[in-house]
């Protein structure tokens, strides 16, 4: 059974000194570090100025472990960026595998209802969540009137939730924190610079997408969300079919459909298939092009392959031998 930590973000909260209560580790400098028998590693927080602080995820646990933020009352002050290179498993015919590149993802929202998320044991772990005030986070971001529905939802919205695929640009200004040394000459700088960088690719993605009217999420809602993903997912060789999701989470189609967009940024057959061709990429450096379509669900090669090309613009085969 994987050990939990609960928590409820309210005001005055440290991340690094309730789990050291919790765990029973001291806190020195704002860092924590993980007790033996939980793994190896250390859950870092630094304040980098007034509405804006990190808190560093580096460690490889010995088993499961769960992170549950619990739900708050009332509106949340704060807005939680979360950067996260775990990959999510995946079934593709006979094996179990690992989402290709980008894999990695990065979701911006409210603090104040549940999430849970699960860490694997054995598995290097670096988990970064940038906490910044919503009217800090307007300021950085100088946005127009043109963007005033934007601007709206990151100062007015009660809740919600926005998740991006990481590009390639966002996780390698992630792994650039992992070179910053605590105590080093101008460490505070080069924390602040990653953490804006961060953000501004962050919302260059999020404004790529199409404005459209904003629904609040609520924590019912968002679970039901990121288990139509989960689902999806699992099994990329196996088409999503709408009504037998809206029926295993017990949310109607339009709903489903609607809400799904507005917090992944398209729709869940588009998404599906994006997730399809990556894997795709994948399976290809160790598999033939007919033997990749079989695994992903593809009867007809020649509507796999067009498929494929329409997002790596490159045939299988040709991508195949560029990248062999």
């Amino acid at each position: 059974m994987a050990v939990t930590f609960e928590f409820v973000i309210e005001k005055g909260f440290h991340f690094a000194e309730a789990f050291g209560k919790r765990f029973g580790m001291p806190v020195a400098e704002n860092r924590v570090y993980l007790p033996e028998s939980l793994g190896d590693g250390y859950i870092q927080e630094i304040k980098l100025r007034e509405g804006l602080s990190l808190c560093m995820h580096r460690y490889i646990l010995k088993d499961e472990f769960s992170l549950k933020r619990l739900e708050s009352t009332g509106p949340s002050k704060m807005l939680t960026l979360k950067f996260d290179c775990r990959k999510v498993v995946l079934e593709t015919g006979q094996q179990e595998t690992h989402l290709f590149a980008p894999g990695c993802e990065a979701e911006l929202g409210t603090g104040n209802f549940f999430t849970e998320v699960f860490f694997p044991a054995q598995q290097e772990i670096y988990f970064l969540v940038i906490n910044v005030a919503r009217e800090l986070l307007a300021e950085l971001l100088h946005l127009s009137t043109e963007e005033a529905a934007l601007r709206d939802r990151l100062l007015t919205n009660p809740s919600f939730v926005v998740n991006v695929l990481m590009s390639g640009e966002m996780e390698g200004t992630l792994k650039d924190f992992s070179n910053i040394t605590l105590g080093s000459p101008f460490y505070l700088l080069r924390y602040q610079a990653k953490a804006l960088e961060l953000i501004y690719l962050l919302f260059a993605k999020i404004t790529e997408r199409v404005n459209e009217a904003e629904v609040a999420v609520n924590r019912a809602d968002a679970d039901k969300l990121y288990e139509v993903r989960l689902i999806i997912l699992k099994d990329l060789s196996v088409a999503p079919q709408l009504i037998d999701l809206s029926k295993q989470i017990t949310m109607s189609p339009t709903k489903m459909k609607t809400l799904f967009r507005q917090v992944f940024g398209d729709s869940i057959y588009n998404y599906f298939q994006r997730a399809r061709m990556n894997e795709a990429a994948k399976l290809l450096k160790d598999y033939s092009v007919s033997e990749t379509g079989y695994r992903l669900g593809f009867k007809n090669m020649s509507h796999f392959s067009r498929l494929f090309e329409k997002y790596f613009n490159a045939k299988p085969k040709k991508f195949k031998e560029d990248n062999s």
